[in-house]
């Protein structure tokens, strides 16, 4: 609005010197002024339409926020071990101390002491029977 006001103000001075719109400088001196006048004109239009889309995509953003809250919203501690597997629930009070890749589907389980004690589990992905084979020593190794 600042630019229409300026341009407003050069087309006045223009107007109040009075010039000859004959002479040629004064052609020149009028086409400025009004090409300044159109270009303050556009400038405001575009600044309107910026601040429009500028509204919109605010109004996008808090919409897909809400939608993003509602997809990957937080989950408590119990919620978490609803969407854990059988074997992960069971011990997820354990610290496991281990980590074994099933051969069958490559899914990374992890293993407690008890867990590996016990010689075998089923994979929780895909039921693939998996059977611990360990010596102590290597045990020991690992930890280390």
């Amino acid at each position: 609005m600042e630019l229409i006001k300026k341009a407003a103000y050069i087309k006045g001075l223009m107007d109040g010197l009075e010039i000859d719109c004959n002479d040629k400088q004064a052609k020149i001196i009028k086409a400025l002024v009004d090409l300044v006048n159109d270009m303050a004109d556009e400038i405001s239009q575009l600044e309107q339409c910026y601040d429009d889309v500028c509204d919109r995509v605010d109004a996008i953003d808090e919409d897909l926020a809400g939608v993003e809250d509602m997809l990957y919203e937080e989950y408590d501690d119990e919620d978490k071990d609803d969407k854990l597997c059988g074997l992960c629930r069971d011990n997820s009070d354990e610290e496991m101390a281990y980590e074994a890749v099933c051969p069958t589907c490559g899914a990374e389980i992890g293993i407690s002491e008890d867990l590996l004690n016990k010689g075998g589990i089923q994979c929780p992905e895909c039921g693939e029977s998996l059977e611990f084979d360990y010596d102590e020593d290597e045990l020991d190794d690992v930890k280390e």
